[in-house]
C-alpha cells in the first residue's frame, strides 16, 4: 500500500512559516514529499470573492481561517501589498530541493488562476505557467517535472497548455487512481495523479475535530496501491501539524510507503484513459476536476 504525500503551498505565509516546520517533520520521519508551490504575487485577499459560493462561510469558521492563515494573508493583494513568494523565498525552494524533496508547480497567480480560469485564453495561461517556471529556475536552477492546478481547477485549453511542459506527470484533480486524462477524444500523453483522499479542510469538524479519531478514520480510507494526501502548508504546516504527524506515524506503523509522488509514475504506463467531469467534493464550496469514467 502507498500513500503519496502532496503537499499545496498557496500563500506566502504557508510558505514562511508553514513549510519550514514540515521539512523538520518529514526529516524526522525520514519522509520525503512532493512539495507543489504557488510562485508568485500572493493574492489572498481577493479570494474573499468567494464569500457568495454555498459553503464558504461554513467552511472558513469549521476551519479557523482566520487564525489559521492571518488577518495579513487576508488582505494580501487588497488592502496590503501582494508579497511576492518565489523571491522572497528563494532560500526555502533551495532547501526543498536539498531536503530531497520534489519540488513541483502549484501556478504563479494562484487566486487568479483559481478564480478566472475558464476567461483566460491559451496565451494567457502560457504566461502563468512560463511566469512560474521562470521563477524556480531562477532560485534553484532545477527544471520542474510537475504542475498541480491551483484548487484542482483545468480546462481544456489548460491541459493543453501544460502539455508543452515536457512534464514527467500532472495532479489537476481529484479522483481513484493515476489516469490519463481523455479529452476532445484525444488521450493527453501525461500522467494525471489525482488527490485521492479528501483534505484536512474538508473532514476537520466534519469527520470529528478529534486529531486522533479522525487519524484512524484516514487510516481506514487507504486503498491497495497508491493514495494520495493532499496536505496545506497552510494547515498542517503550522496549527494542524500534530495532526499530520499522527497520521504519518499512523501510516507507517500499518507499514505503508510514504513518499513522492513522482517516485511511482513509472508503475502507471497502462493506468486507464478517463474523461473529465466537474463535480463537488463534500466539505469543499465551489467546484473541482473530477476523474470520471473510463474510456475503452
Amino acid at each position: 500500500m502507498r500513500l503519496g504525500l502532496k503537499v499545496d503551498v498557496c500563500t506566502y505565509a504557508g510558505m514562511r512559516a508553514g513549510v519550514p516546520n514540515l521539512l523538520r517533520l518529514f526529516d524526522r520521519l525520514n519522509i520525503r514529499a512532493s512539495f507543489f508551490v504557488a510562485v508568485g504575487p500572493d493574492h489572498s485577499g481577493r479570494a474573499l470573492r468567494r464569500v457568495f459560493r454555498s459553503g464558504f462561510l461554513e467552511k472558513m469558521w469549521r476551519t479557523r481561517a482566520v487564525k489559521t492563515y492571518g488577518w495579513r494573508t487576508l488582505l494580501y493583494g487588497t488592502v496590503l501589498p501582494a508579497p511576492h513568494v518565489g523571491r522572497r523565498c528563494a532560500g526555502l525552494l533551495r532547501e526543498i530541493v536539498a531536503a530531497g524533496h520534489e519540488l513541483a508547480v502549484h501556478g504563479y497567480d494562484h487566486v487568479r488562476w483559481q478564480d478566472r480560469l475558464p476567461n483566460l485564453t491559451h496565451e494567457e495561461i502560457s504566461a502563468e505557467l512560463r511566469r512560474a517556471w521562470d521563477v524556480v529556475s531562477s532560485a534553484t536552477g532545477t527544471i520542474v517535472r510537475a504542475f498541480g492546478a491551483p484548487g484542482w481547477q483545468c480546462t481544456k485549453t489548460s491541459l493543453w497548455c501544460e502539455e508543452s511542459l515536457g512534464l514527467l506527470y500532472r495532479s489537476d484533480t481529484r479522483g481513484r487512481c493515476p489516469y490519463y486524462i481523455v479529452t476532445n477524444g484525444e488521450v493527453l500523453p501525461t500522467l494525471e495523479i489525482p488527490t485521492t483522499l479528501l483534505t484536512l479542510d474538508e473532514t476537520w469538524g466534519v469527520i470529528s475535530h478529534d486529531e486522533n479519531r479522525l487519524c484512524r478514520w484516514y487510516v481506514r480510507q487507504l486503498q491497495p496501491d497508491v493514495n494520495v494526501y493532499t496536505a496545506h502548508a497552510e494547515m498542517e504546516g503550522r496549527d494542524y501539524g500534530g495532526f499530520l504527524r499522527s497520521l504519518l506515524e499512523a501510516a507507517l506503523a500499518e507499514g505503508v510507503q510514504v513518499g513522492r509522488l513522482d517516485q511511482w509514475v513509472g508503475d502507471y504506463s497502462a493506468a486507464p484513459r478517463c474523461r473529465l467531469r466537474i463535480g463537488t467534493v463534500p466539505g469543499r464550496a465551489g467546484t473541482v476536476a473530477l476523474q470520471g469514467e473510463p474510456v475503452d
